[in-house]
């Protein structure tokens, strides 16, 4: 009976192809009858995984897949996972719940020839997604059906994986800084530099990073003004001898505010900049037009000196709150054996704040230690670190502890050097590391990988 059924099936299917065939415009004509799958879910999947030893394992209903919303387009026809399912997944054989409206029968077409029908649809089942598949659901009369592409999508990257990137290797003019600050800022990678002519900028796209180029700017700056290096929303700024500078591309510069307190820029919150004056910090809420004193927790002798780097991180349990890290060290014959951490919270909302210092407390875990150099950047969740020892540290506590990050291990070319270097992350989520002369860059998987909002029901 099942034999005859899926013959009569065929000669249906061959009827309405070859009028599809027949027609003098060359359209394809669907009549649906109302047909339609109406939803679609994974169950429980298995999943290939490493052992120590470096060979492939089967982990049985290791992943659930209805965990894993899928979309239906019903103008389209197509049925996808926004989120794709985990690295390893066998998508070879899959069982999958799928309802269709007024129970109406569906069938499976065959994986090779999808004019083909390969089997009834049963839940009990599997079916290979290890590549998009065709389903059709009939009308009760079989007179018409709709088709629908189905695709199941899996990562074919470990999301906490990281890669680096040699982009340049003993680049002279980078080789030349005696000390630098990376700045990303738009499409492009800056790297100021300390020489003894006064601060001098490079520039690579972040596209690129293996050509630098050399930027002639409309001002002089110090030596030292490199470190006063900051982006806010597409510009640049930096401060020297008491003036402020904006720029859109590192070239021409334009006093922003002149004749200030301001000693050195040391970052900026996602709308405001923040400065060193002679007696704390201040703040800019104007792109560096106006400074308004900062409240500080503490003496301002507790302010880190060097190795300064400030970031943000959103609060996602609040709108327009952001919490800001400032990270340094102070001078070496103090004997800190821990940086120096400072932390404020930023309502928008409110401008009421201050600035709170984090007490060192000895013999105390988790605490980043003091080294010879040490940066931070932001992170999808709280902030990163890199110090010049080579490790790399984490912090999910907006820098109240820190943790080494096994899963990031340094090029050796950075390991093996002594020299200061630059680090940064541009809006791609790639992290930039410049030191002595080469330039690496890198992200985990999990960072470039783009999620489609757009939900169909």
């Amino acid at each position: 009976m099942k034999r005859k059924f899926f013959a009569f099936i065929a000669l249906i299917t061959a009827t309405l192809s070859l009028s599809s065939c027949l027609s003098s415009d060359e359209t394809t004509v669907e009549y649906t009858h109302d047909t339609a799958i109406t939803a679609f879910s994974l169950g429980s999947l298995d999943r290939y995984t490493k052992t120590k030893a470096g060979k492939d394992t089967l982990l049985k209903a290791n992943v659930t897949g209805s965990d894993y919303k899928f979309s239906i387009d019903q103008a389209r026809r197509l049925i996808y996972n926004v989120d794709s399912l985990p690295c390893g997944v066998r998508d070879t054989a899959i069982l999958a719940t799928i309802s269709s409206k007024n129970s109406s029968p569906i069938l499976l077409m065959d994986i090779n020839k999808t004019d083909s029908v390969a089997a009834y649809y049963s839940s009990s089942d599997s079916i290979n997604f290890s590549k998009p598949r065709f389903i059709r659901v009939y009308s009760g009369d079989y007179s018409a059906y709709a088709e629908y592409k189905v695709t199941v999508n899996v990562h074919k990257e470990l999301p906490y994986e990281f890669k680096w990137h040699e982009l340049a290797q003993n680049n002279s003019q980078l080789a030349a800084f005696s000390d630098l600050k990376a700045v990303a800022c738009g499409d492009d990678i800056y790297v100021f530099g300390k020489t003894a002519d006064g601060t001098k900028v490079l520039k690579s796209a972040i596209n690129d990073g293996s050509a630098w180029s050399s930027i002639t700017m409309n001002v002089s700056l110090s030596s030292d003004a490199y470190q006063s290096a900051v982006a806010l929303d597409g510009k640049l700024y930096i401060s020297d001898g008491g003036n402020v500078y904006a720029s859109a591309d590192a070239a021409t510069w334009t006093v922003a505010s002149e004749n200030t307190d301001i000693k050195q820029l040391i970052g900026a919150s996602s709308k405001n900049l923040y400065a060193y004056t002679a007696t704390g910090i201040s703040v800019s809420k104007d792109k560096g037009a106006s400074w308004k004193a900062e409240r500080l927790d503490t003496d301002a002798a507790y302010l880190p000196k060097q190795n300064i780097s400030m970031n943000v991180a959103g609060v996602l349990s609040a709108k327009d709150v952001e919490n800001v890290m400032l990270l340094g060290t102070r001078d070496k014959a103090l004997k800190d054996t821990v940086a120096t951490t400072w932390l404020r919270t930023v309502d928008y909302a409110n401008e009421d704040g201050q600035w709170n210092y984090l007490e060192i407390e000895k013999n105390k875990s988790g605490k980043m230690p003091w080294l010879d150099q040490v940066i931070t950047c932001a992170a999808d969740t709280g902030f990163v670190a890199l110090g010049s020892n080579g490790k790399w540290y984490k912090s999910k506590t907006n820098g109240l502890t820190w943790g080494v990050d096994s899963l990031v291990t340094m090029p050796a070319g950075f390991s093996a050097a002594t020299q200061r270097f630059g680090f940064c992350r541009d809006k791609d989520n790639f992290y930039w590391v410049v030191r002595n002369g080469s330039v690496w860059k890198g992200r985990f998987n999990k960072d470039g990988w783009i999620k489609d909002q757009t939900i169909f029901e």
